[in-house]
């Protein structure tokens, strides 16, 4: 199965971001006096702010400062990502190197900071091998994860047909965007728990990013565990 292009998640998906966040919003917790919790932080996974809304109305308290919130928590990815860049996950580079000799068209659609990726693109030596990159911040992303925006702009810039695009993600609400998209979902689960209903809308499921190698070389559509 030759896909017409694969659209990566990042956070957990491409880099161990994931936890780094989880760090910096249980620093938010404490400065700000918030309960972040283990259920808060499941439930924000693969959104931004415009999406998280509803988590936030959930989870915090009325009237919690979210200015406030949101600038220091710029300022605390800023201070990591000035000094380095997250780990790649297993088998990173072994399916970009995979994807690039077989000319399919890479993009990253991530709910993150435009910064941390290029961060981490830049720490991880990986610049070349995307052919796009879009952030939830982009002004053609009307809507965060779950909704399918961010993943229908991928796949336009892109110039492919998102029906023919694989989308790698680590969360519940970034499969429930790609499947909203009508794109291929592939999840590889990370620090999000995977509930029944996810796994029924991700086509396949790994355990990591090289197990993808051998899906690409075959003909095969069944899901994979």
């Amino acid at each position: 199965m030759k896909p017409q292009a694969v659209i990566f998640d990042m956070d957990g998906t491409l880099f161990d971001s994931e936890r780094l966040g989880h760090q910096i919003w249980r620093q938010l917790g404490v400065e700000f006096q918030l309960p972040v919790s283990d259920a808060f932080l499941r439930d924000l996974s693969g959104r931004d702010w415009n999406s998280a809304k509803e988590v936030f109305d959930h989870y915090f308290p009325a009237g919690w400062p979210l200015s406030a919130v949101k600038e220091r928590q710029r300022e605390l990815f800023a201070q990591f990502y000035a000094m380095s860049g997250a780990e790649v996950k297993p088998g990173f580079y072994a399916i970009l190197d995979h994807l690039k000799e077989r000319q399919i068209p890479m993009a990253i659609a991530t709910s993150s900071f435009p910064q941390c990726v290029k961060a981490n693109l830049r720490h991880a030596h990986a610049e070349h091998y995307f052919q796009s990159i879009i952030t939830g911040y982009d002004p053609d992303v009307k809507a965060g994860k779950p909704a399918p925006d961010i993943y229908l702009c991928a796949a336009r810039r892109l110039q492919a047909d998102i029906t023919r695009c694989i989308v790698v993600e680590d969360s519940p609400s970034g499969v429930r965007a790609a499947a909203a998209a009508n794109a291929m979902p592939l999840l590889i689960p990370d620090t999000a728990p995977v509930d029944d209903a996810t796994r029924r809308k991700a086509r396949w499921i790994l355990e990591r990013l090289d197990q993808m190698i051998p899906l690409l070389e075959s003909e095969e559509t069944d899901h994979a565990v």
